[in-house]
């Protein structure tokens, strides 16, 4: 539920400083310049994180109900699931680097 709210805000403050405060058309060195200035960066960090997060965390509890009982089956898939998790954020600061440097 922490992430839901975290990712309701995130993206909404996302909307709004894309579309409604950024000045210019979007291109990569405008894009560049709003995430070199610190606030959308963060705050892209932050969704990310947050959406990655919430998206595993409901397929475990889906993959759970659906019948995961064995307790060292499910120690693999957490295992996985935040191998995965990391994985993905990892990426996910690589392409917003790019943006950056």
């Amino acid at each position: 539920r922490v992430t839901a709210v975290m990712v309701i805000v995130t993206i909404t403050v996302h909307l709004l400083l894309t579309h409604y405060v950024a000045i210019g058309e979007l291109s990569f060195a405008n894009i560049g310049a709003r995430l070199a200035g610190g606030v959308v960066l963060v705050n892209d960090l932050v969704l990310l994180v947050a959406v990655v997060y919430h998206a595993l965390n409901g397929l475990r509890m889906v993959v759970l109900d659906w019948g995961l009982s064995n307790v060292a089956g499910r120690r693999v898939f957490d295992v996985v699931l935040w191998l995965v998790g990391i994985a993905t954020v990892a990426y996910g600061i690589w392409a917003l680097w790019a943006w950056v440097s």
